[in-house]
């Protein structure tokens, strides 16, 4: 009997080890399982963050290029920016960006690859600058003069009126005199009262007048570094004719009476100097073509001097000023036809003097019987001299 109870026990404790032996087999695997799929997320997981970093490195370079071709003024939207398959340093991951336009709009896209995974990125930036949706502005000052005018073309139903504004919130900042004419509206610097700040004295204006919410903005102007750079070509004087190939840096433009420069095809000038142009003198853009100068010093147009637009756009001319341009003057009978931008220039028109388009200046003082015709289309054209670029939203 005793002997009988012994083996029953051995057999039992012999089982009981099996049954943990298996048991203990099977947590074993079952961990050895675990551990193996959290090896294999771990790495999954450090190469989607691989990934993410290359893509984040390729939207950021993508991003640098195209902010840099934009503010230069050198984009192509025909070619715009993009590479492919471009590897980091020190590590197996590449990067690969695109951009591409919708409308105003520019969209970065970015993706990074990493061994086997694989992450997107992308950026949308708008445009953001100045619109001329004035007619005339100025930070300071201005005078309309006996039976100056200030009227628009282009305008059509839904416009929105015409301004003329300051920024100014002094008393008799804009000041009208006998027969002075706007066919608009006045406005007057934030936090300016209008009944202060304008003065009529026998002038009529068909619209109302108020206060800016906030003053209206004027940077200043940029000269791109693929003109500033440049070496200059001297001066620019007598009869010719110039084309994209004469685009370039210039020390002057002194043109002599009855002198003429004629434009054909898309001219760039920067000129370090001064403008002067003599009586009858003449700069002309021809039909097709299309003109800018920045300008470091004094414009003149003298007694019926022209800036000639025959294209009759005026977004065709564009005269822009540095903050080194302090003067810019049309006299008797001289006439412009595009946009002035010089936010450090006073301006004067005088008697007679005619321009088609829109002018910013420091100040203004338009003599008698000259006139301004604002183009309201102006109203949508936001310029790309001024204009930069703004972060609108970003996406993975």
């Amino acid at each position: 009997m005793v002997s009988c109870k012994k083996h029953k026990n051995k057999g039992s404790i012999t089982g009981l080890i099996l049954i943990i032996s298996i048991i203990v087999t099977i947590l074993g695997m079952s961990m050895l399982a675990v551990g193996q799929q959290v090896r294999i997320k771990a790495v999954r997981t450090t190469e989607q963050v691989a990934a993410r970093v290359a893509a984040d490195a390729g939207l950021t370079v993508g991003i640098q290029t195209f902010q840099s071709q934009y503010e230069s003024g050198s984009i192509d939207e025909n070619n715009l920016p993009a590479v492919k398959g471009v590897s980091l340093p020190n590590s197996d991951g590449t990067y690969s960006y695109a951009v591409t336009k919708n409308g105003s709009d520019y969209t970065i896209t970015s993706t990074g690859n990493y061994r086997g995974s694989q992450k997107q990125v992308s950026a949308v930036f708008g445009v953001e600058g100045m619109t001329y949706d004035y007619a005339l502005l100025t930070d300071g000052a201005m005078i309309f003069r006996n039976s100056s005018k200030i009227d628009w073309y282009n305008n059509k139903k839904g416009s929105s009126p015409l301004k003329v504004g300051t920024n100014a919130t002094n008393s008799g900042a804009l000041m009208l005199y006998n027969s002075s004419f706007i066919n608009g509206d006045l406005v007057v610097g934030a936090g300016g009262i209008p009944g202060v700040v304008i003065k009529n004295k026998g002038g009529k204006y068909t619209g109302s007048s108020y206060e800016q919410t906030e003053n209206a903005p004027m940077p200043s102007v940029n000269v791109p570094g693929y003109l500033s750079g440049d070496t200059s070509k001297g001066n620019l004087n007598k009869n010719k004719t110039l084309t994209s190939s004469n685009s370039g840096k210039y020390n002057t433009i002194n043109l002599g009476n009855s002198e003429k420069i004629e434009i054909k095809g898309n001219v760039e000038l920067y000129i370090t100097g001064d403008i002067t142009l003599g009586n009858s003198a003449e700069i002309e853009i021809l039909e097709g073509g299309s003109l800018t100068i920045y300008v470091d010093g004094d414009v003149e147009g003298k007694n019926s001097s022209k800036f000639t637009n025959k294209t009759e756009d005026a977004k065709k001319f564009k005269l822009m000023c540095t903050d080194a341009c302090s003067n810019v003057v049309m006299k008797n009978s001289g006439d412009m036809y595009g946009i002035l931008y010089a936010p450090n220039a006073d301006i004067e028109l005088h008697n007679s003097a005619t321009f088609w388009g829109s002018v910013v200046g420091k100040t203004c003082d338009m003599d008698n019987s000259s006139t301004l015709y604002y183009d309201a289309s102006l109203q949508e054209y936001n310029e790309p001299i001024l204009s930069t670029m703004k972060l609108k939203s970003w996406s993975e």
